[in-house]
């Protein structure tokens, strides 16, 4: 289940995985090979919301396993525990289709230094035994920029302004090498995506204003999994209006109260991105939002908003629609 206070970063990255899965299983093993990576599958749902979406089956033919990313752009002092129910869905998972406990691999990655608090481990003793659990962490910014761009793995380009560089290059020199790399990629629709992922990834580290100097806004909303990310958070917006429609239509009409559950979602939606994006600090411009009932405005703000990265920018756009 997701944190209440949660960004949204981790969602776009994770539509990465699914397009680019080969990328990140070399990753974490360079002589794993392409033609072993497939999506995991199954019909089975938890009966909580977890993260089935994220793991990967390897049909190594020396030793077969699923892998399971978890992105983490956030923190979160329950992830050990987290991480351990993921762990259980996949075997129930697994059980539950006949196909017993195959191993697992857990990797969290983390992208900043402040999302991880360093307690990656459970234990717990009791008079039938011993339990120890962890997994493995990846902090992208203790990994090699030049090593990503040898190998060729195009599924992490996103990361490289946060991995290591040159000791001695400047921002502006770090920003136009991961451009660059990206911009030798013949496919422009992968060019688009990886583009728009990077200046989100970017803008945890650098300053919005150079960020979006060298990748253009326009060229963040051409891409293809940052529409689809769009547009999947406005369809949930209007699907949760439009069951809080039908409940007000019941007592108020059904044409205003569907219209009205479209637009307190809306608010919601983006009131939901200001306070993982920027906290406490986000209230006042949120309370802003609430007063904004044109539906169309609102819908113009879910799509610019989550380009933004300080909460100027984000007020900003709000302000538009006044």
């Amino acid at each position: 289940m997701k944190p209440k206070n949660m960004p949204q970063i981790d969602i776009p990255v994770k539509k990465l995985i699914q397009r680019r899965p080969a990328d990140w299983a070399k990753f974490i093993h360079p002589d794993c090979r392409e033609e072993w990576v497939t999506e995991f599958r199954t019909n089975y749902t938890p009966k909580k919301e977890s993260r089935l979406d994220s793991v990967l089956e390897i049909t190594d033919p020396n030793y077969p396993y699923l892998l399971n990313f978890e992105p983490m752009g956030y923190r979160d002092d329950t992830l050990p525990a987290r991480m351990l129910r993921y762990r259980g869905d996949i075997w129930e998972a697994t059980m539950t289709e006949g196909g017993g406990t195959p191993p697992i691999k857990q990797i969290v990655v983390f992208f900043y230094k402040k999302d991880d608090n360093g307690q990656h481990r459970l234990q717990d003793r009791w008079e039938h035994g011993i339990l120890e659990y962890t997994y493995a962490v990846i902090r992208v910014w203790e990994e090699s920029r030049q090593k990503v761009i040898d190998a060729k793995l195009l599924g992490l380009y996103p990361l490289l302004p946060l991995m290591k560089g040159d000791k001695q290059e400047t921002p502006e020199q770090a920003l136009n090498e991961c451009i660059s790399v990206i911009q030798e990629i013949k496919d422009e629709s992968l060019q688009l995506d990886l583009l728009a992922l990077m200046a989100i990834m970017a803008g945890g580290k650098y300053s919005s204003e150079l960020v979006l100097s060298m990748i253009r806004r326009e060229m963040i909303m051409q891409s293809p999994i940052f529409q689809e990310w769009v547009k999947e958070e406005r369809a949930e917006a209007e699907a949760r209006g439009k069951i809080m429609g039908e409940a007000i239509g019941k007592a108020r009409g059904e044409a205003i109260g569907k219209a009205r559950g479209k637009t307190e979602m809306a608010q919601d939606s983006i009131c939901k991105y200001l306070k993982a994006r920027f906290g406490a600090s986000s209230q006042a411009l949120q309370q802003q939002v609430k007063t904004i009932s044109n539906l169309t405005e609102l819908n113009r703000i879910i799509d610019n908003i989550y380009t933004t990265n300080t909460l100027e920018e984000a007020q900003a756009v709000v302000l538009g629609a006044n």
